[in-house]
């Protein structure tokens, strides 16, 4: 349980889709607040700019986006392009589309992602679903595991349960990471799995402070 749910599909969006995204993204404007004392050092290594939108805007995509934002928190209505990944991805993935964020990550050469767990809410997994928009060949690293990422691919893990990160980049990088909050079962988990008990502690002792 829980390799299974880290999942690759190669050349998920088309280039004609590549194209209305970067047009959005850099139509997007981030504002600069107070980061929250756990995401700064995260902020510093992106060197560049993430925007978090609260799709679903509920109390659960509240919560997380809150926790999980240095800035402003957009509750804006996405280009109908991107209303159509999302559904591609409930579709194609079998999960429900009830409780999604976006964020929209665009790094500059020389950032890199440091190791780190996302924020989860207890009976919850923080799912992501990256999409590799524009960026040279790379890795991420899921815990032990390595999955090789290329422009255009889809990658998905349980980001609340396992520790992920990348090395640095020598280009510019934008990817869209959606996160859709699955009650455990969703994904075959349960509360006496080892990796629900570590997300359940870093819920208690660092999200709730």
């Amino acid at each position: 349980m829980g390799i299974e749910n880290h999942k690759v599909i190669r050349n998920f969006i088309t280039k004609e889709e590549v194209i209305k995204i970067l047009e959005w993204v850099n139509s997007l404007e981030s504002d600069k607040g107070n980061p929250n004392h756990h995401l700064s050092e995260i902020t510093k290594d992106l060197n560049g700019k993430s925007t978090i939108i609260d799709i679903s805007n509920n109390s659960y995509t509240n919560y997380i986006t809150n926790f999980q934002s240095v800035s402003q928190v957009l509750k804006i209505k996405v280009p109908d392009f991107i209303e159509s990944i999302i559904g591609r991805l409930s579709e194609t993935l079998e999960i429900p589309a009830d409780n999604i964020f976006l964020q929209v990550v665009d790094m500059d050469s020389g950032g890199k992602i440091t190791p780190h767990y996302d924020a989860s809410i207890d009976g919850y997994i923080n799912y992501k679903c990256n999409i590799s928009v524009l960026s040279e060949d790379y890795q991420i690293f899921i815990g032990e595991d390595v999955l090789n990422i290329s422009e255009t691919d889809l990658y998905c893990f349980e980001a609340s349960l396992y520790k992920h990160w990348t090395n640095e980049f020598k280009s510019r990088r934008v990817f869209l990471s959606f996160g859709f909050i699955l009650p455990y079962k969703t994904l075959g988990r349960n509360e006496n799995d080892p990796r629900i008990r570590l997300s359940q502690r870093i819920y208690k002792y660092f999200q709730r402070v």
